[in-house]
């Protein structure tokens, strides 16, 4: 394939190509404190999950306990 074109572009097309080369030039720009908060909230988050875990493992436990001291099977409704 080629980009040789045997019909002249348009008025739209230009523009286009203009503001797309417009924004190829520019770089976004980002806050220097952005990396450090995305960091910080990470760690709080790591932080966070592993107790959050621990407890739900344990809520699972007395629950199963429960169930096994009423006779009771995990799928059981009556």
């Amino acid at each position: 394939m080629s980009d040789d074109r045997s019909e002249p572009t348009t008025a739209a097309e230009q523009r286009l190509e203009e503001l797309l080369a417009q924004l190829a030039a520019e770089h976004p720009s980002a806050d220097p404190a952005f990396a450090a908060t995305v960091v910080q909230r990470a760690r709080f988050q790591r932080a966070v999950v592993v107790p959050l875990r621990t407890v739900g493992t344990f809520v699972a436990a007395v629950g199963d306990s429960v169930l096994l001291i009423l006779g009771l099977r995990p799928g059981d409704r009556s």
